[in-house]
């Protein structure tokens, strides 16, 4: 998984200790270093990683969306747990004539704590893939 590389790598957020206990109970999300107001997140996808930083200003933050890639294989890993959760998946599909035929993405959105939204971004260059209500793939 990692940060979307036009987001910030600095988030502000109005109350930081919910919002990091769901990144790391539901995402896995490794904290290099906590602080009383900040955490410092590592992200790793395909031997890159990247990195988010948590810092708490409440309550002048407004809630915002963390935008994240993952990978297929760890998409679908995560997608069925947070769909059970109540996130919503999305997928479109590209086809002719695009230059990119049988390109697919699919976004997951979910609530997070403290007003915020996660998407979660996953890229198929290879195949559609639907997943289901329940997070089944069709």
């Amino acid at each position: 998984m990692q940060r979307l590389s036009l987001e910030p790598t600095a988030l502000h957020v109005a109350r930081l200790a919910p919002l990091l206990e769901w990144l790391q109970a539901h995402l896995g999300l490794t904290v290099l270093l906590r602080t009383s107001y900040s955490a410092y997140l590592e992200l790793h996808r395909e031997g890159h990683n990247s990195h988010v930083l948590l810092l708490e200003e409440y309550p002048e933050a407004p809630a915002s969306t963390l935008r994240l890639e993952a990978d297929n294989v760890e998409f679908e890993r995560l997608a069925p747990r947070l769909i059970s959760q109540g996130a919503r998946c999305l997928e479109a599909s590209r086809e002719h004539p695009s230059a990119s035929r049988g390109c697919a993405w699919r976004v997951l959105t979910m609530p997070l704590p403290g007003d915020w939204q996660l998407m979660l971004l996953a890229l198929d260059p290879h195949r559609c893939q639907h997943l289901g209500p329940h997070g089944q793939t069709l």
